[in-house]
């Protein structure tokens, strides 16, 4: 049987591969395409899927961020911040708060505004990154993303601490308010 995928769209993602010129077998995904010959995920890969719904099949990486701290980051988004639709993509020393880029302006309440939106649509943007410095204490920075239109992957440095606990819980709360611009 086919290795079969659905993402958060609910598009289904079908295992492909093809040889490479060298002869190495390449991996990918492929939308609603059930002819493949690929019956299950090679040893050493996983299914990848990024915040915006794009599937991959990427090699299995050590992650330095442990299930704490994602949970970590995970209750002071539930507890604080007034974003509810948002996603983590954890890399391997980073976690990302990918929250939904609403077409309505920030005086509209939150929830109605994810209320009206259907998935299959939504766009996700990296707003908040923090970053694993120094493995043996755990220390972590924070970043939020900026705008100002030079390059679309610029990060302004915000804070750093070895408790993530405080880092998060002073930086969510400003995801989806006027004044998360003002972080600085």
């Amino acid at each position: 049987m086919a290795v079969k995928y659905t993402n958060f769209r609910g598009d289904e993602y079908f295992l492909h591969m093809r040889k490479t010129s060298k002869g190495n077998p390449s991996y990918y995904f492929k939308k609603n395409d059930d002819n493949t010959s690929v019956e299950e995920i090679p040893e050493g890969y996983e299914v990848y899927e990024h915040p915006n719904g794009r599937v991959f099949l990427t090699k299995t990486a050590k992650k330095g961020i442990t299930k704490e701290e994602i949970s970590i980051i995970e209750n002071a988004l539930d507890k604080l911040s007034p974003i509810r639709d948002y996603k983590l993509d954890v890399k391997q020393k980073s976690i990302y708060i990918f929250t939904y880029e609403n077409p309505v302006s920030f005086n509209e309440i939150p929830a109605v505004v994810e209320a009206l939106s259907d998935p299959k649509y939504k766009t996700y943007e990296a707003q908040l990154c923090f970053t694993l410095t120094d493995k043996k204490s755990r220390k972590f920075q924070v970043e939020r993303r900026t705008y100002r239109g030079e390059k679309d992957d610029q990060w302004l440095f915000l804070d750093a601490s070895s408790n993530l606990k405080e880092l998060a819980e002073n930086y969510v709360q400003h995801l989806g308010k006027e004044e998360f611009f003002e972080l600085v």
